[in-house]
């Protein structure tokens, strides 16, 4: 269970840190891509065994091909989060980012054999309810409507990237990491997202596109941390809470979305309306009839 809250709050965090980044002018690319470098050295150094690094054994993992794919998907999902929250509220990205809970929960059904019952099911009716409602915001970050409109095929490029990485790690969690393993593949898997962003990064200052900025290397930092125990908390979530995924998923995805909220309202004084509010009252709804679901 502090697993499970512990990935909530991280995974709000980093959309809120998007938010401030996008405030402060520091540009979210650069920032990402330090990021995962910190989120790689935080793998490194929380391995409770380091053998396997050492002497390159664990790139003969089963996982290994699949933790490198994953890498690859973060980095531009991740990218395209921090990009939507400059057209449109935390709360709208997070919302865009959660709304992919339906693909591991249709999975946990129909591939994973996980215990259905209508109890299940009207929470998760109640979860699309809860996403759609947030994100009907009259707030639109700039408030610039000609350019979110222009952008609005961001949300949903986030929402199909988005539940596809969550369906690879269900996927990854269940065929490899039932028991041990997730420090070792959080670890690569922002490793290879590293790599690859720092590819590109390096083209972006050859070719003078951008240039290096401190701040940048900072919000990295920060943002790296949270970003590595939000996912390794996710992971541990999955394996140690008994609920199944076609819970746990939901329950997590709708807890960012409500923190998210919250820490916009507070943190960057974004309103919310009527609809909103409503939008918050279906995911606490949610999310008490699923962990209802689990548990009768």
């Amino acid at each position: 269970m502090v697993a499970l809250l512990l990935s909530i709050i991280l995974s709000a965090a980093l959309v809120l840190l998007f938010k401030f980044f996008e405030r402060n002018n520091i540009p979210i690319f650069q920032a990402i891509v330090f990021n995962y470098w910190t989120a790689a050295i935080c793998g490194y150094l929380f391995l409770p065994d380091k053998t396997a690094v050492h002497n390159l054994s664990i790139f003969g993992e089963a996982w290994m091909p699949v933790c490198l794919l994953l890498g690859c998907m973060f980095i531009t999902v991740f990218t395209l989060t921090g990009i939507t929250t400059k057209y449109f509220d935390a709360s709208v990205a997070s919302v865009a980012m959660k709304l992919g809970l339906v693909f591991p929960v249709l999975l946990a059904f129909t591939m994973y054999g996980e215990p259905f019952n209508w109890l299940k099911l009207l929470g998760i009716l109640l979860a699309f309810v809860a996403v759609v409602l947030s994100s009907l915001s009259e707030n639109k970050g700039n408030g610039n409507t000609a350019k979110v409109g222009k952008h609005i095929y961001l949300p949903i490029v986030v929402f199909f990237g988005s539940g596809a990485c969550d369906a690879v790690t269900q996927y990854v969690t269940k065929t490899h990491l039932a028991n041990t393993g997730q420090e070792g593949f959080a670890m690569f898997i922002f490793v290879a997202a590293a790599t690859g962003g720092t590819l590109f990064f390096l083209f972006q200052l050859l070719t003078g596109a951008t240039r290096f900025n401190v701040k940048c290397l900072v919000g990295g930092i920060v943002l790296g941390i949270a970003n590595y125990f939000s996912y390794l908390t996710a992971l541990k979530a999955l394996v140690q809470v008994n609920w199944g995924s076609s819970v746990v998923f939901p329950v997590i995805n709708l807890g960012v979305v409500a923190v998210v909220t919250l820490g916009g309202i507070l943190f960057f004084r974004e309103r919310i309306s009527r609809t909103n509010a409503i939008g918050l009252g279906f995911a606490a709804a949610s999310i008490l009839v699923i962990l209802l679901s689990g548990v009768l």
